[in-house]
């Protein structure tokens, strides 16, 4: 099978978080199992989808310059470190956080030590990654079709 180019796959994750919003989290998955299983290019193809999904109305919301960072509490409140998250949703908020920053060598390099580290017989970090990712733009897709204006910065 032939790798899948940028738009292929792009269309492929506005499709699976459709159904998700719609209310089918499952079939939206099975949508992006097929990138994943095609390999790690076209699985951080999937990752930076997602990502880009997932930050639209906070850059929307902040515009250009600004710089993001993550800010991680606990339930009561407490500020907590990333290094405190479950390693899927560590390299989530990490790599969203560099994918909002437009930092492509650290999303590279945090893709990289994913990869590297999930290409081990058993292990379902990468799946839980892109499913954390998943649930991430699913979350800002359905916060865009409830209010997509709610942040606008411009009223125009």
């Amino acid at each position: 099978m032939p790798a899948q180019d940028p738009s292929t796959i792009g269309t492929a994750v506005a499709d699976a978080v459709a159904h998700a919003v719609a209310g089918d989290h499952a079939a939206g998955l099975a949508l992006l199992q097929p990138i994943v299983d095609e390999g790690p290019s076209s699985t951080y193809v999937l990752l930076s989808c997602l990502a880009e999904m997932a930050v639209f109305t906070v850059r929307r919301q902040h515009g250009p310059g600004c710089e993001f960072g993550i800010q991680v509490e606990a339930w009561d409140g407490s500020e907590r470190s990333t290094d405190d998250l479950a390693p899927p949703v560590r390299f989530a908020a990490r790599f969203m956080a560099a994918w909002a920053n437009r930092d492509q060598d650290s999303t590279a390099a945090l893709f990289k030590a994913l990869a590297e580290h999930g290409d081990r017989p058993g292990c379902h970090d990468i799946g839980e990654a892109v499913s954390t990712l998943y649930t991430f733009a699913i979350t800002t897709a359905a916060q865009l079709r409830t209010h997509p204006h709610a942040d606008d910065t411009d009223p125009a």
